[in-house]
This record gives C-alpha cells, structure tokens and sequence, in this order.
C-alpha cells in the first residue's frame, strides 16, 4: 500500500492516538513517510459509542485500505429520518443507502468507536507507524530543522509534529495560548443496547432522530446491527462535565423522555447504564499552524454532534495534510501552510451547519416548529432540496481534490 519511501522522506510526530491521529498516521505511511505516533493513554482503547461514517470519511478510509474491512464491522443504514418526539411520525426522510452509493460512490455507514479505532491502529503498525503509549507531552520546542516534544522524562524529534491530542491539545496551548472551551449551553448521554433484548422490529434499521423542545434523541444500529447506539442531547444552562467517560444516571434519562415516544421509552427500559457529558466548543483558531507544527481534528475544530461530522472531518484532515507532505517533502512548512489554507473553510462551513442543526432540532416556540415542519415537508416532495445541502457535506471526495 505505501509508496516507495526515500532517504528524504521527512519525519512525522503525531500527538493524540485518537482517530484523527491514527488515520493521520496510516495516511503518512501510504505516502512513504515515517511516523511517530505519542499517546498520552496508559494503552490502546477507546470509548465505546456509535459513529456514523458519510460517504466523505468512506472516501478516505476506502483509499487506506479499510473499506472492505469497515464493511464487516458496521451496520448500513437505509435512512434518515427525522420524527415527532410524541407520535414518532416521520418529518423528514432522507436515502442513506443505496442512495448515497450512487449518489456519491460511498456507502454511510454506522460504526462503534472502538471498532474502528482498533482497525485503524492495527492498519497503521502493520504499515510501518511506531505507536508509543503512557507518554504525556508536556511541550514542544522547534526551529528551522526540526521539532521536539518533551513527553517528561522522553523526548521525540522529527522534522514536522501534528497535534492530534483532542480538544485539551497541549499542542494548540503552546501553539496558539491558553483559552478555556466554552460551554455550549447543552449537555449529552450516551449508551448501548444490546439489539436481541429488543422486540423485533421496533426499531428500523434507520438513522433515527426525534426531534422535541429544546431536546433531541438519536438511535441507530452499530456492530452489524448487535447493538443499538443512543445519544440524547438537552438543553441545560448550568455547567456540565466535558469527560466522555463520566457515568449518568440511565433514570434521568427515562425521565428525561418518558413522555417522549414509547419506542423511546421501550429502548431505554433495556439499557443498564449511560455516559453524560457537556459539549464544548472553542473559539475559532487564526491559526492552525506554525513553523513545522500544525492541529488536526478536535485540536483545531472541534464539532457539535449534529452533522455527525467530527470524526470525518478530522479524517478528512488526516488525507490531505499527508498527501500535501508528500508532495512538499523537502518543503514541510509550505505542506502545513497549505494544509490550513485548504481545511479552514470547509471545516467552518460544516461546524456553521452543525450549529444551525442544532437550532433546528431543538426549536419549541409552536409557530417556529410548524415552518420547520412544513419546510421538511417540501423537502420530502423535492430532494433537491435536501441533496444541495447534502451535497456540500458527503460530496467532498479529498482523495482526488482537496474540496477546494
């Protein structure tokens, strides 16, 4: 799969052996160059929640090598649709597949994290990426030659380093200083279920979202339809904990919905615990990048949940800053430069989407939701509508342009 390395080929540190970070690293080894992966984490792992995969993040993936093996461990997805929080009545509904295989030649697929996680990182060793764990930066120092992270007691040199370390970066307070994430004013469960504890056919096997005052519920199928995925997103002025890993109460969640649709309460009555979490967000960065150091993913933007985008646009980032230092390998500063000139619109154009999503969802005000209704409804009778929003998203295929 690599291109033929050469005695020139620049040296990669990446900081974060998240998915950014690892997908960054099988990308650089495609392109023959050497890499270097530091994870703060004692060992490999990672959350266990869904991800949905557009045909976007497909694109990137199919071209390391992963698609087939992707297509064994998710779950295909036939629609989206957008329901009443009471009666579960379809508002909106959108093809996912096949529609988006032939509309963009990738399917949309459902995936648990760790899952993927662990095929990539299994992609990225067999390649030739050195993955070293329990090794927490602390900074970094660079001049015209070359970069160095201090991870305490270890040190790591090479010629370009990525900050991939999530929306805590180390990399991007020593980039571009301290600033605090913001609380977005939401806060978020998550859970799994097991599929075979539920009545047959309660839940198609469709993306769903409900869509309710100032709230919102996601369910959806991941690992081949074993388990079932939800996230349930509130409005909530106080403060709430940013961790992933941070247990809720799975009663307040049923109460949270009870009077929601019974399908709701039926999925919820099987699940035996939940995460919680409060998104943040963070200003927008002037700069990604510096001298031989640039951010990718969450470091640099990161996203609200409701484009289901995240994880694809720090895919996204992981191909074309490889492919850009591969193609300026004697040049890496000029790789970055461009990198940032390249990703920074299209990654402000889906988090500007994200946001708008979430106004949508969560309108309450009776006269606002009629227009949002009727407006899914035209939506409905003309899917052009929807696909020139759509296409703006999933039809960005960076293994042949940047999306420029």
């Amino acid at each position: 799969m690599n291109h033929a390395d050469s005695s020139d080929r620049p040296s990669i540190l990446i900081a974060g052996a998240g998915i950014g970070g690892l997908t960054c690293a099988l990308a650089c080894r495609h392109f023959g160059l050497s890499v270097t992966v530091v994870e703060q984490a004692a060992e490999s792992g990672e959350v266990g929640a869904g991800l949905q995969l557009g045909p976007n993040a497909m694109h990137v993936l199919n071209a390391l090598g992963l698609g087939s093996a992707l297509a064994h461990i998710a779950f295909t997805p036939k629609r989206a649709v957008m329901r009443h929080f009471e009666t579960g009545a379809p508002l909106l509904e959108t093809g996912l597949n096949p529609a988006h295989q032939h509309r963009y030649g990738q399917p949309y697929l459902h995936v648990h994290r760790a899952d993927l996680h662990a095929l990539l990182e299994g992609a990225a060793v067999r390649a030739g990426a050195y993955l070293t764990f329990n090794r927490q930066a602390t900074t970094f120092r660079s001049d015209e030659a070359r970069v160095v992270l201090d991870c305490g007691s270890v040190e790591h040199e090479g010629d370009v380093l990525i900050g991939a370390d999530g929306i805590h970066s180390v990399v991007r307070e020593r980039l571009a200083g301290a600033a605090p994430a913001r609380f977005t004013g939401q806060s978020a469960w998550r859970g799994l279920i097991d599929a075979t504890r539920l009545p047959v056919g309660l839940l198609s096997p469709d993306a769903h979202v409900w869509l309710g005052p100032d709230k919102h519920f996601v369910a959806y199928y991941v690992r081949g339809g074993d388990l079932v995925n939800f996230v349930a997103v509130r409005e909530q002025s106080e403060w709430a904990e940013e961790s992933w890993h941070t247990a809720g109460n799975i009663e307040d969640v049923r109460a949270e919905y009870r009077n929601w649709d019974p399908v709701i309460d039926q999925l919820l009555s099987q699940c035996e615990r939940c995460f919680q979490w409060g998104l943040f967000d963070r200003p927008e960065l002037e700069s990604w990048q510096n001298g031989r150091v640039a951010l990718l993913g969450d470091a640099c933007h990161p996203m609200l949940p409701f484009m289901a985008q995240g994880a694809a646009m720090a895919i996204e980032d992981a191909w074309v800053l490889a492919e850009l230092l591969h193609r300026n390998r004697a040049l890496p500063e000029l790789a970055l430069s461009e990198y940032q000139r390249i990703r920074k619109p299209r990654t402000a154009a889906v988090h500007r989407q994200s946001a708008r999503n979430a106004a949508t969802y969560h309108r309450a005000n009776p006269v606002s939701v009629a227009l949002r209704n009727a407006s899914f409804a035209i939506a409905n009778a003309a899917p052009m509508i929807a696909n020139s929003v759509l296409d703006r998203i999933y039809g960005v295929n960076v293994t042949q342009n940047f999306g420029e």
